[in-house]
């Protein structure tokens, strides 16, 4: 029988045990469909120590882990609860010592969200420990080893090299102590804040799946303050995935090498701009890999493999975020088979449809973005369809020059208002909008309708919105501006607006530009652009969801705005 399927089966049991328990002592709220992550790990670890220690009773064992084992990991026993080491006799009289210790090194999760963030998917730690190609001698670290998944596959494939984990949950501490124990005799499990470490400490390779969108712990605070001293052109915001890949090249040795896992919106938004940018120019990112999207259970969001390495003169692209399958168990979840795994490490050497190189000028041009598909153009849809099918009319702005501008525009307010590119800021058209005289009919057809959508025609990035007019009043449009009557009864202007705004609508925009000093779109490329069209419910849905949350930044910008105001005022209030 295989690790897996063995391992289900104690976990199966002990759920029955504890359901009959609690049906017995009639605890009707407490009924249970399976027993948390660490219960589970807690009896399977206490049921080995159990039969190699020849111990038959609850009492006998609670003796022998008191005296023979740390506090810490005492402790850590005894919290689920010394009730439930009843079990531990039930489990030792259907599984084997060799079972339990399969069922520690697989450490499988069946709750699949609570502990989820403790834990890295094995086939993510396989895809790392194959790019990291350890070598003997080689020191190896995971910063935020949770329940040390990545720590316990490398005890049994390097296993004469030194290990190190750092992590701040002490339970999952203790869980990957025990794991990697059992299977190295070289790995070192520090309960701590990996921002606490000292700067001597330095290792050949890393892996890191810290914690995605996380809160910085106190002694990270003081770490981001440093870092903004010492690289101050980087413009380190607080977005907590850069400022982890910082500590990780702070820990690596000269000619080391690092993998994290971070999220994808860091890979290309404009926030963290300046921090790629210092990453890229300095030659610190070997390569990225765009992974599945529903690897992790607890997130459901696509996630970035990224390599760190110094001296590098280009980034290995790699798209993967079509290799994976659905895992058959836990739902919503897929899963990185072996072949993918190869599959990527293959492309790190070889190009192709998937991979490929890309030079500095090119991440450059593209605002250092490190997201493969933007420069792979391998985006495909399976509800695909031509964008100019969804159109009823699409046409430029009108030209007008500096003086025409100036000679047509009205000190007072009037029924029709001019729109620029530089007017559409983060995806809203500004409400300060210049007033214009009354217009010649022949300017009528440069004129914006309600809920045209608006794309920039030239871009770096490209400048996409919907126009809301009121009745009885008209938006001129400019020249630089593709003005897009869509028929509505097929698409949701919101739903475009939305899918544009993300990453992988930027990524098709960006694929059909020609031009390097200033990438220009063409109305052809435009109407055959390829882009989603699921139901129209879904549509809804989703522009619904868009539109609340504009509504919510047009909020937040208001308060901004008094604030600000109130700000210049309060010298005048000062008696």
């Amino acid at each position: 029988m295989s690790i897996k399927n063995e391992t289900r089966r104690i976990e199966t049991v002990i759920s029955d045990i504890m359901r009959a328990i609690w049906d017995a002592l009639r605890y009707v709220d407490h009924g249970v469909s399976a027993v948390d992550a660490k219960t589970c790990f807690v009896l399977a670890y206490s049921a080995y120590v159990a039969l190699l220690n020849g111990i038959e009773n609850v009492d006998d064992l609670l003796t022998h882990i008191e005296s023979k084992v740390s506090e810490r990991r005492a402790m850590f026993v005894k919290s689920i609860g010394v009730d439930k080491l009843s079990i531990v006799f039930h489990l030792t009289q259907k599984f084997s010592a060799d079972d339990f210790r399969d069922y520690m090194y697989a450490n499988p999760r069946n709750d699949g969200w609570r502990d989820a963030e403790q834990e890295t998917p094995e086939s993510v730690s396989k895809l790392a420990l194959r790019i990291l190609d350890v070598k003997p001698g080689e020191r190896v670290a995971d910063f935020g080893s949770g329940f040390g998944d990545f720590l316990t596959l490398a005890a049994g494939q390097v296993k004469d090299n030194p290990l190190y984990g750092v992590e701040i949950n002490t339970d999952a501490s203790e869980i990957s102590t025990i794991r990697t124990e059992l299977f190295s005799g070289n790995a070192t499990i520090e309960l701590g804040d990996m921002f606490a470490l000292t700067e001597d400490k330095k290792f050949d390779k890393i892996f890191s799946n810290y914690p995605f969108k996380g809160n910085l712990t106190r002694k990270g605070e003081e770490y981001l303050d440093l870092l903004r001293n010492r690289l101050p052109d980087a413009r380190i915001g607080r977005r907590t995935d850069w400022i982890f890949n910082c500590l990780l090249i702070d820990h690596l040795t000269d000619k080391g090498k690092a993998v994290a896992i971070m999220t994808n919106g860091d890979a290309w938004n404009q926030g963290d701009r300046e921090i790629r940018r210092y990453f890229i120019s300095n030659g610190l990112i070997e390569a990225v890999v765009a992974l599945p999207p529903r690897l992790f259970a607890y997130m459901g969001i696509a996630t970035t493999l990224i390599v760190f390495s110094r001296g590098n003169k280009s980034v290995r692209m790699i798209d993967a975020s079509n290799f994976s399958e659905r895992d058959g168990i836990i739902r919503r979840v897929d899963l990185l088979p072996d072949s993918s795994v190869d599959r990527i490490v293959k492309l790190l050497t070889e190009d192709g449809e998937h991979a490929a190189t890309v030079d500095l000028k090119k991440l450059q041009e593209n605002d250092y973005a490190i997201y493969p598909p933007r420069y792979l153009n391998a985006v495909e849809f399976e509800d695909g369809v031509e964008f100019g099918s969804l159109m009823k009319r699409i046409t430029r702005g009108t030209q007008l020059m500096g003086d025409k501008l100036v000679e047509l525009t009205s000190d007072v307010p009037t029924n029709t208002r001019y729109l620029n590119v530089r007017n559409i800021q983060d995806g809203m058209i500004s409400e300060d909008l210049p007033y214009l005289k009354e217009l010649d009919p022949k300017l009528d057809k440069y004129c914006v309708g309600n809920g045209n959508l608006l794309i920039s025609k030239t871009g770096r990035p490209f400048k996409v919105a919907v126009a809301e007019v009121e009745a009885g009043k008209k938006l001129l449009g400019s020249d630089n501006l593709f003005i897009i009557e869509l028929d509505e009864s097929k698409v949701n202007p919101y739903f475009l607006k939305a899918f544009f705004d993300s990453e992988i609508g930027a990524t098709v925009l960006a694929s059909i530009a020609v031009g390097n000093a200033l990438p220009i779109i063409s109305v052809e490329s435009l109407k055959k652009l390829t882009v989603p069209l699921p139901p129209m419910d879904k549509q809804d849905e989703i522009a619904k969801r868009y539109l609340a949350k504009a509504d919510e930044i047009k909020v937040l910008q208001l308060r901004l705005q008094k604030a600000q105001n109130e700000l210049r005022e309060i010298f005048e209030e000062v008696d």
